[in-house]
């Protein structure tokens, strides 16, 4: 009966999709909105930053990766686990068999739905909810419907009409699959009091001289700061500023063409020698050795491909 029922399930949401693809598959004038973005990743045993100039979802699809949050340990993520990735926070993904992914960008619009489903979410948080950073396993028929939405893209047929048609089918088949207090946990980055505050650290932590100076940005004294700060990112805020710079130096090293000094200038490091002392103390090694072995895997990399 349930196994029934379930292929009815994807026969209907199969049947749906087929529909759109035929109704939509005209060209569009307008760009592509690109609410829905596929990633593929090849093996790394060296952690990659991952960009977090936006907030997004990201679903697995194929593969397996492990991914690092602040100071949370590793999570292994499977095919059918999806994460949460806030805005200018700190990831590490080590990509441990070839993965293919989807990015679910817009998560606000995504929020805002989810309470017009649920009603508040905060309702179906128990008292003393703490966040923790883990996977929500999608149902076999939102992988489903995901999988699709890849080969579309996969298949360079997919227009704006599509990405807000998906985004919309998308929150329908979360509010049908899971219950408030599921949605309400994944999404609380999103939706705490403490989102304001969170995102004005974000904004100015790379560039403030000391934890005084970011307090005084947000009109709290040093002591007042330290426990919002603790009960916000679940860290000390000295421990969680030096980790979140060594993630954009990082970046920087490997990224772009930079010089040392310019870096340093960057992250309100006062010379190339504090620069690489950061380095070692955060990685053990010096950002020319960074660069470096960055360059060499990229090289290699580049002569697999070609063979």
């Amino acid at each position: 009966m349930f196994f029934c029922h379930t292929l009815s399930i994807f026969a209907s949401i199969h049947a749906a999709f087929l529909k759109l693809y035929l109704t939509m598959i005209q060209s569009d004038s307008n760009p592509i909105v690109p609410q829905f973005v596929v990633r593929n990743y090849d093996v790394s045993p060296v952690p990659v930053y991952v960009d977090t100039a936006v907030s997004f979802f990201f679903v697995l699809l194929d593969g397996e990766i492990s991914v690092a949050y602040d100071s949370v340990p590793a999570l292994t993520v499977r095919p059918g686990d999806s994460l949460m990735v806030m805005r200018h926070s700190c990831y590490r993904m080590t990509v441990v068999k070839p993965s293919v992914g989807l990015r679910i960008i817009h998560t606000d619009y995504f929020a805002e739905s989810c309470h017009r489903a649920f009603g508040n979410l905060a309702d179906y948080l128990p008292r003393g909810f703490e966040y923790v950073f883990r996977a929500l396993p999608c149902t076999p028929a939102i992988i489903h419907f995901l999988r699709c939405v890849h080969d579309v893209i996969a298949d360079g047929k997919a227009t704006p009409r599509m990405h807000s048609q998906w985004s919309d089918l998308f929150t329908d088949m979360v509010a049908a699959y899971y219950t408030g207090a599921q949605v309400a946990g994944f999404l609380y980055p999103l939706m705490s009091d403490d989102y304001d505050f969170r995102n004005l650290v974000i904004e100015h932590s790379l560039h403030v001289g000391d934890l005084n100076e970011l307090a005084d940005i947000c009109r709290m004294s040093l002591s007042t700061f330290k426990r919002r700060f603790k009960r916000t990112f679940h860290s000390l805020a000295h421990s969680w500023i030096a980790a979140r710079k060594a993630h954009f130096i990082y970046s920087e090293i490997i990224n772009t063409k930079k010089t040392f000094v310019e870096i340093a200038g960057q992250f309100n490091i006062s010379s190339s020698a504090y620069l690489t002392a950061f380095c070692k103390q955060h990685f053990g090694i010096t950002p020319q050795e960074i660069r470096r072995r960055s360059n060499m895997y990229v090289a290699a990399v580049g002569r697999n491909d070609s063979q």
